[in-house]
């Protein structure tokens, strides 16, 4: 499982997150790795990836547009819907009908597309078009 930080504009996350001795603390056993959209860390757990999030939420608020977890299927999802799966709070399948398309351009969010499985392929087609990197996370019904 590993957890997806996309930085904000004008923000190099990892610099922040390793320049700081809090965030150095709570990153000690993680090992975080730059990306050119934000950082990527690799996590064991869902329980402790939802953790590592509330307890890195200060940083989270100023320098990061959006947290994504990329569960141990390589589905990707928000942390809404990781509440949803970690909570059990209703029953998760294969399909999820409520699902973000998260542009990356130039390293930072360029843009974010509330989609279903009824979506017409050719707005995600037009949505991801001169992106660098397109995310398609699944999230709670109130994130979408």
């Amino acid at each position: 499982m590993r957890l997806l930080l996309v930085q904000k504009e004008g923000t190099d996350l990892y610099s922040t997150l390793r320049d700081s001795e809090t965030s150095r603390i709570l990153l000690r056993f993680y090992h975080p790795r730059q990306t050119d959209w934000g950082v990527c860390i690799n996590i064991a757990t869902l329980g402790s990836a939802l953790s590592l999030v509330s307890e890195l939420k200060w940083y989270l608020q100023r320098y990061v547009t959006v947290p994504l977890l990329i569960l141990s299927n390589d589905t990707i999802c928000t942390t809404g819907y990781a509440q949803i799966i970690y909570g059990r709070e209703e029953s998760v399948h294969h399909e999820w009908d409520h699902e973000i398309l998260f542009g990356i351009t130039n390293g930072t969010l360029s843009g974010k597309l509330s989609v279903s499985p009824d979506s017409a392929i050719n707005i995600v087609e037009d949505f991801s078009e001169g992106k660098d990197t397109v995310f398609r996370a699944r999230c709670s019904e109130e994130e979408w």
